[in-house]
Parts: C-alpha cells; structure tokens; sequence
C-alpha cells in the first residue's frame, strides 16, 4: 500500500528537520515535540497524529506493515517514530519511566483507547523501523542515536533515547534561569557547567548531564531554550511559552591558518543554525557568504584582532527574512581540532570538542594558564614545546600546540575556570581514526582497494572490534581484539558498501560508520556529495 499524501509529507518533512545542518559524522536526534510539529508548515500537531493514525490504523488496530518502505530512497516509517518520541516528551513525570505510562500518551496521540500497548503492535514490533532509521542514517554518514535499553525497557529505550529536553525540563530550565538571574548570555560550555553544580534537577535532566556523549548536542539545545527565553525579556516561568521561531542570529566559531613563517591568523568561521534551511546571507562589510561544508559557511573577513576575541563581535544581516546579525561570542579561550572530514589536512578550527588522539591546539588568555599548567602538572593534558603568542602585536593571548588528552578521569579536579574542562575532559573513551587510503571528495568515503587504516584510541591496552556491513548484515569482524592506538589494516577484499565499525573495551563502547566506493562511483559522488 502507498503511503497516503498527507503521511508522505508529514514523513518527509521531519527527515529533514532533524538532518538540516547536522554536520556529517555528528549525531541525529529525533527529538521531536509540539514546537517542531508546529513549525514545519504542514498543519497541527493534531493534523500530524490524525496523518500518523490514517496511516497505521484499522479502527483501534495498528498496522505497522503499512509503513514499509517500498523502494523509497527514504524510510517510511519516520513519522511513526517522532509520534512516539513525541508520547515521551508528553511524560510530564520525574520519577522512574515506565511503559505503561508511555503508553497512555501514546495512544492519546492516536486517539485509540487504553494504557497498554494497542491491538496489532505486539512488543518490538517497532525496532525494524528504528533500525531502517537508523541505517539510513549510517549510510548518509551520520551517527545514529537511537538505541534499545535493557531488560523491560529495551523498546522503550528507543524513544526516550530521543527526547532530549521534554517540556518539563524546558519549564525547570526557565524556573532555573529565572531563579537564579542568569539574565546575560552564556555559552554553551557555561550553561553546561551550571547546570552541572546545581543539586534540584529532575530526573530526566540529571540523566542528560550524567552523560557526556550528548554534551555537544544537550548544550545547543540548553543554549537556544536560554536565548528565546532572554529574548522574551526574561519573563516568569509561568509566562514563558516556546514557539518554533526562526534564529535571529547566526554565531561564528574560527578558523586557524598561518602565513609562510608559522604565524597564526584567526578568521570568522560562521555556522548554519540547525534544522532551519538559510540559502542566501549577505553580511554587512563581509559578503555574501557561501556554504562550504553541511553546517558551516566558509571562513570570511579579515584576521581577528585580539579585542574581536576578547570583546567579541557583531555584523548585521541585510535583507533576509529573519536572520538579523553574524555574532562571534566573546570567549577567553577556543579550542581548534583538525577538520573531521580530512584530518590529514592540518586545517584547524572550531569544529567540536576534541577526541581521544587526536591532536588540537588551544588559544587562551593568560588568565588560564594556570589551570592549563595544572592540568600538564596532573598528568591530563600534554602538548608540544611552549606557549606561544598568538598576535604578533602584545596581547595577553596564547597558544599551546600539538595537545592531547592524556587520562579519562577528572572527576576530581577543580579548576579556577571551570568551562575550560568542560572543553577539554574527554566525552568518550573510545573513539575510531580512519587515516590514508584514498578519499573521495568531501572525505566521507574511500575508494575500494584503497582503504584507511583504523586506529582505535582508548585508555585500555585492547578493545574488541566488530566490522558488519549495514544493508546484507554481513559480518566481516566479529570481536576481533586489537591494541588500542596503534593502526591496522582492514579486511582488504571488502566489497563496496556502508559499514558499521564497532568497539568496546571494558565498560566503554563506541562505533563509527565507513563507506566503500567502487571507481565507477567515484563520478556520481562527486556530484552529489555521497
């Protein structure tokens, strides 16, 4: 059976909410609620669960056949799964999550009577369409995130696993917010922080915190609840209601380069807010800016002085619909990896936080070096050679070189600036290199029989790994041990396709996709970014 017009649309549209503007080999949430509804254009939240039950409803019986994919290039059941993920943020409870509480708001959305789970889904019925989502995901190089718990909560899991701030927990942000006057902006690394020492949470929050992993992602989301509710002019918690409006406002990260005698030169990186499409920007004494990678516009303007840094900086938007200004956010310190997509490259900038191995370079204020000294001191971090200058004119602004992360735990330590661990404290204890081979254009794929070597960085001396490729399910790896941060080889007849790399050492576990191209495919990836 076809998928009907109105569940077509809706399934479409929420497939790209959540992957406008995710960078490549960066998680996907479906963490879909009321406001997103509302804002992709199609109608009501209502109109979405009336499209969702036309769809998978013979009366109060469910059908989930109804949403196999029949040589979409799309999974059809999407839509299915952001209603349940919306039923989890209808839990408005903090204490312990349970089924049959899930349930009850599960089948309000459908309009069909009871608690439990409906006639025609019996228990895991759903998981083949988290796993299609999740596939599709792995073969567009993003990383999935949805994931089965344990015991009786294995199906459960998958939803909750998406819903990352539920309506309760944007209300207890803005009782926080208010409460404790944090009336100025903050950064991302210092609502985290925050949050992180304060005893009241509720559950779901807490849980959140507690777990490193979704920091990047958790932080974004703190951070714009924070700015709608500055921009609301800061109103009781009571008054403040999220709609889904448009960013007013695009940030800038930076981007390192240096001239032919090793001088670094620091230059606007602006970033494409998420989940909202933004063609055309032209910025006041900047330019017209062009996109360069999914996330990110190239980097523009003249090199930043040490007062753009210290102060920070805004440029006004002209003539779009809402963007208003380009803001580069006054920070004492940045930290620049290598770029993800092509770490060969030496290209550093801010893309993210650091990972296991790799090796960054961290420009600071003097203010912080102290701490950075202690963190050496204490065996955590290390780096190559000395400090040095960032501006050739005097300034109070450093750069250490070359850093890599050197031990997991930090729990102990205390820092005069708090956001700079936040920064810097690994968020996994694992994590996969692919290095060499041959590339195709934009690095997300290798050409077969030119494939990259794997290095699996980690704290443990082995870590077992699990090669299986996503579409046949064929198993090319199947708990091999291998010595963790040192390269090997892959099976080198690997046919090509979309593989899913797998490892865990003790209690740690990570996994990252690979993509294989054949040569006759190296054309049409070119021209189509795959």
């Amino acid at each position: 059976m076809a998928l009907r017009d109105e569940y077509a649309h809706w399934n479409r549209a929420i497939i790209q909410w959540a992957t406008l503007g995710v960078p490549y080999n960066t998680p996907v949430y479906l963490s879909v609620d009321q406001k997103v509804l509302a804002g992709l254009g199609l109608g009501t939240v209502k109109d979405f669960c009336q499209a969702v039950r036309a769809q998978v409803a013979d009366g109060n019986r469910l059908q989930l056949s109804a949403l196999q994919n029949q040589g979409s290039s799309e999974p059809a059941g999407v839509a299915f799964l952001a209603l349940m993920v919306l039923a989890a943020n209808d839990m408005m409870r903090d204490d312990k999550l349970d089924a049959n509480d899930f349930f009850t708001h599960f089948c309000q959305r459908l309009e069909i009577p009871g608690d439990t789970r409906p006639i025609g889904m019996k228990a895991g019925d759903e998981e083949s369409l988290w796993q299609e989502w999740n596939r599709w995901l792995e073969e567009k190089g993003w990383i999935a995130t949805a994931k089965p718990g344990e015991g009786s909560r294995r199906y459960l899991n998958y939803p909750i696993s998406q819903a990352l701030l539920r309506e309760a927990d944007t209300q207890k942000l803005c009782r926080m917010f208010y409460e404790k006057k944090w009336t100025t902006a903050r950064s991302e690394t210092q609502l985290l922080v925050d949050l992180a020492s304060e005893k009241n949470l509720n559950q779901h929050l807490a849980e959140l915190l507690d777990d490193r992993q979704r920091h990047e992602v958790l932080g974004a989301e703190i951070l714009a609840v924070h700015q709608e509710w500055l921009d609301a002019g800061r109103p009781e918690p009571q008054r403040f209601s999220r709609a889904y409006q448009p960013p007013t406002r695009l940030t800038a990260g930076l981007y390192r380069t240096e001239d032919r005698w090793g001088d670094p030169a620091y230059y606007l990186y602006p970033k494409l807010p998420r989940h909202w499409p933004v063609a055309e920007v032209t910025v006041e004494n900047l330019g017209r800016l062009r996109l360069e990678r999914v996330g990110w516009f190239y980097p523009v303007g003249k090199p930043l002085s040490a007062g753009d840094l210290a102060e920070g900086r805004a440029w006004p938007i002209r003539g779009h619909a809402h963007l208003r200004e380009l803001q580069l956010p006054a920070r004492d310190f940045w930290v620049l990896v290598p770029d993800p997509e092509n770490p060969e490259s030496g290209a550093l900038a801010s893309w993210g936080a650091p990972k296991l191995g790799s090796h960054f370079t961290v420009l600071f204020r003097e203010a912080l070096w102290p701490d950075l000294q202690r963190l050496r001191e204490e065996s955590l971090l290390q780096w190559s050679g000395e400090r040095q200058p960032a501006f050739a004119e005097t300034s109070d602004w450093w750069e250490i070189q070359e850093c890599q992360v050197l031990a997991p735990v930090w729990d102990g330590l205390f820092l005069q600036h708090p956001e700079l661990k936040e920064a810097l404290q690994p968020r996994d204890r694992l994590h996969i290199a692919l290095s060499g081979g041959l590339r195709v254009p934009q690095g997300r794929a290798w050409l077969k029989d030119h494939l990259p070597q794997v290095t699996v960085y980690g704290f443990q001396p082995t870590a077992a790994v699990t090669l299986t490729e996503v579409v046949t399910g064929n198993i090319y790896l199947q708990g091999d041990q291998r010595s963790t941060n040192q390269p090997w080889d892959l099976p080198a007849d690997l046919p090509p396709g979309t593989y899913r790399i797998q490892v865990r050492s003790g209690t740690a576990h990570q996994e990252r996709s690979l993509k294989i191209l054949n040569w006759d495919d190296l054309s049409l990836a070119c021209v189509v970014g795959e």
